[in-house]
């Protein structure tokens, strides 16, 4: 699907649903793998829309029949002045009960039974949710790489321009969404993006005029935004173009009037609506996630290796390894990954997959707004691809895989993101308490290519991986005596184009004593059955 077309499907739909929203919701912006049940569904409409326009053109067939006979008859009783009496009988019978019978006719549905498929086959259509979901994805890639809502648009993201566009409804229902949480900075861009859309010259299908809003109604919200913001001038002018497009709307008109009744007693000590403060959301989404970042790397001895040390079979077939950091130890797996075996996890995975849940503070699990994504467990003996990793990831992390936790499969969709944060659930004050299990260490394999976006950020490594299909990015989140190591904070970046494809495994802290003991040195690393051995 081309890119942006994600967003065009979820609106396109969610103008066709009024159900109410339920809590078992697909949440269709937060993973491909229901794109494809849209695309069937849509293709199931416009099949049933097909057969409507069949049984259009069967009426209409009809009633041009019907109109042919009457003016035959018409004619004939012109001629004959109604002299007969069975004429005469004829002529009243019709215009009593055949008019009668063409108003039932005309009365009846055509789609009558189509209208309640619905009903029938309990099509799950995307809801307001999915739309916020969509909309939010967006707006979060957007603040993240520095774009412009111009831009999007004209589908240039981050540098690279694609074939394909923003509709004008698409920036309307972005701008509104944003006025709805009173980002009005953020909205003009949008709304004056959807004029600007509308400006562009193109093949204009019948269906793409009846869906776009019209260039007053641009105008018209460009002119509430504009007052939001305190900006008068702009908001009269801009309901000024809303009339010279559509002189004669009575709302728009009597919205104007209003409009400079409240700037002729508007205070100008009166301030205007908050904005929220995306400086807290910039820092659960740093800057640097388009990997331009130019801050020191304050890291030495940095190399890449063949690992032929954590087990007896890399002897024979050693896995390449790239060092990232030392401390904290960060490296990257190469080759880890057959296709067979990323085609076997993802198609496992789509008929079980759902919204990724996270703890809150209340230990309750819940889906939140900071992850965005789809995502299902798989024991490690789930299948055959889970067993191959397993024992490759042993043999490649020199740890002990019977002490980790079960395979996290994840799909990132529309601009799919998980702010920073770390993955460690204990604080340091209750490591060692009741024999607690906390993630010693992370490991994600990446089972795709992302064509733009979606890599992973350490902000306090300056450090960026960008999926690579068959690699396995491994990181310890503590350090050897048991507590977190601050600079593991990494941030899943927002997605721009394509998605992500990822498989978390956690290694457990406890059951790991003698494969990654507390060390006194790091020079002591080279006595370690476990990875850090291969530091020269």
């Amino acid at each position: 699907m081309p890119v942006l077309k994600h967003l065009f499907v979820v609106i396109f739909f969610l103008s066709l649903s009024m159900s109410q929203i339920e809590d078992t919701q697909p949440r269709f912006a937060r993973s491909v793998v229901n794109m494809d049940d849209l695309l069937n569904m849509e293709d199931h409409l416009v099949s049933k829309l097909e057969g409507y326009t069949e049984k259009l053109s069967q009426k209409a067939k009809t009633i041009r029949w019907g109109i042919q006979q009457m003016r035959e008859q018409l004619e004939k009783r012109k001629m004959e002045q109604f002299f007969d009496l069975f004429n005469r009988y004829s002529f009243i019978r019709h215009m009593q009960a055949d008019w009668l019978m063409w108003k039932r006719y005309l009365d009846k549905p055509v789609i009558l039974d189509e209208l309640n498929y619905r009903k029938v086959e309990n099509l799950r259509m995307p809801q307001e949710l999915d739309l916020f979901d969509a909309s939010e994805a967006i707006r979060r890639m957007q603040a993240t790489y520095g774009m412009l809502s111009n831009d999007i648009a004209k589908g240039f993201l981050d540098g690279v321009q694609y074939n394909s566009t923003l509709a004008p409804i698409d920036c309307l229902a972005m701008g509104r969404h944003l006025m709805n949480q009173s980002r009005w900075t953020i909205a003009e861009q949008w709304i004056l993006a959807g004029i600007k859309a509308h400006d562009r010259k193109g093949p204009q299908t019948e269906m793409m005029l009846l869906r776009r809003p019209t260039k007053a109604e641009l105008f018209r919200t460009l002119g509430k935004v504009r007052f939001e913001r305190r900006n008068t001038e702009g908001a009269v002018k801009a309901y000024e173009d809303a009339l010279k497009q559509s002189p004669h709307d009575q709302e728009i008109f009597q919205e104007y009037q209003n409009l400079k009744r409240r700037v002729l007693t508007l205070s100008p000590s009166e301030p205007m609506r908050e904005e929220p403060n995306d400086d807290i959301e910039k820092m659960e989404l740093p800057p640097c996630c388009s990997g331009r970042c130019e801050g020191p790397r304050k890291l030495k001895r940095l190399y890449c290796v063949y690992n032929c040390v954590t087990a007896p079979f890399l002897r024979l077939a050693p896995i390449k390894t790239e060092i990232l950091s030392i401390d904290p130890f960060v490296i990257l797996f190469h080759d880890m990954v057959s296709p067979t075996e990323g085609a076997l996890i993802r198609s496992s995975s789509k008929n079980q997959i759902l919204p990724s849940e996270t703890v809150n503070a209340a230990n309750e699990f819940e889906v939140a707004k900071f992850r965005t994504s789809k995502s299902v467990w798989f024991d490690s003996d789930a299948n055959e691809a889970t067993l191959k990793l397993t024992q490759r990831l042993g043999e490649a992390t020199g740890l002990d895989m019977k002490h980790s936790e079960p395979f996290q499969v994840i799909n990132y969709g529309i601009g799919g993101v998980f702010e920073s944060h770390f993955d460690t659930s204990l604080a340091d004050e209750d490591r060692f308490v009741n024999g607690y299990i906390d993630r010693l260490a992370t490991t994600l394999f990446y089972l795709n290519d992302v064509p733009q976006g979606g890599a992973t950020h350490f902000p306090g490594l300056n450090i960026t991986v960008f999926p690579k299909f068959g690699t396995v990015l491994m990181w310890y989140n503590l350090h050897t005596e048991g507590l977190l190591h601050v600079r593991t904070m990494h941030t899943g970046c927002p997605v721009i184009v394509g998605s992500k494809w990822v498989v978390s495994k956690w290694i457990d802290d406890k059951g790991q004593e003698f494969r990654r003991p507390c060390l006194r040195s790091r020079l002591d690393s080279k006595y370690l059955s476990s990875i850090e051995k291969i530091i020269i």
